[in-house]
Order: C-alpha cells, then structure tokens, then sequence
C-alpha cells in the first residue's frame, strides 16, 4: 500500500505527483511560500507514499535519519529520525489513509531502523488528535514555522 523510495529512485511520474499533492497541502491550502515548500532536504529523504491506481499521491510524508542530516527545523540528533511534509490529499481526507500513512510510517523507522525517538516539527492544530493519537508528546511551547504555529514532538520508540 505505502511506497519508500530515495530522491534517486522516484520516477519523474512519482516526483511531480508529490510536488502537485504537497503544492495542493501546503501552498494553496496552508499559504505556505513555493520557497519554504520546496528545498533541497528532499534530496537526503526518503519518501513515503500511497498513490491510486491512476498514480495520483494521496498520501506523503518524508522521512530523515537525524544522526545524519539537519536542516533549520532539526539539529542532528544521533538516534532520532525525523518526519515531515506530511500531507494527505483532500479528496482522501477522513477515508484514515491519514492515520494509515503515520502508523506505517512509524512501523517502517521501528522496524527498520536502530532509532530511539522520532522527533518533529508538528503543526500545533494536528498536536492531539493525529500525532497525540499515535503517541507523540509535545516537548516545550508553541512557535512559528512558515508563518504557522508548530510544536515539537518526540515519540520514544
């Protein structure tokens, strides 16, 4: 059902089906600048995604292994991974494909990986009743990110 592939390994196809989902998300749904969305961390993750039978992405997030990449929302963190840019097409929003997408997310950095915790940068709207749900905790006070108020959490694996 989920999909993990490195920058190298998308298709063309799949690269510009994330873009246009995350563009949908976070652009035109959340006024978030095409500079702030598009970086070039997407280069050091691995995407994770479920696209339907037309190859349209309907869920999407991108995982980091923070012992061995940062960026300006993540310092290194040996022992952590990160996820973010997690998105759900609104068409597919309520279906649980949301809830799908983290908990097999989450299973994939358990399983796969020798991380400790997850540690991200969660949009504080989305604090309880999705990351909260799956087990994160917020670790120390609301701030801005984008121009949104964001929290940091940490699940201890």
């Amino acid at each position: 059902m989920f999909v993990l592939k490195t920058f190298k390994e998308l298709t063309l196809e799949e690269l510009n089906e994330i873009y246009l989902l995350r563009g949908l998300v976070f652009v035109v749904g959340q006024k978030v600048t095409e500079e702030n969305e598009i970086d070039r961390a997407d280069r050091q993750a691995l995407h994770f995604f479920h696209a339907n039978e037309a190859g349209e992405v309907l869920a999407y997030l991108r995982l980091f292994d923070l012992g061995i990449f940062s960026d300006d929302s993540h310092p290194l963190d040996p022992g952590a991974w990160s996820m973010g840019r997690v998105a759900v097409h609104p068409d597919a929003r309520g279906t649980g494909l949301g809830r799908e997408l983290l908990g097999a997310a989450i299973d994939w950095v358990r399983t796969t990986t020798e991380a400790q915790r997850i540690s991200i940068s969660a949009q504080a709207y989305l604090k309880d009743r999705y990351y909260g749900a799956a087990g994160f905790k917020q670790v120390g006070e609301n701030y801005l990110e984008a121009g949104i108020d964001h929290v940091h959490m940490v699940l201890e694996l």
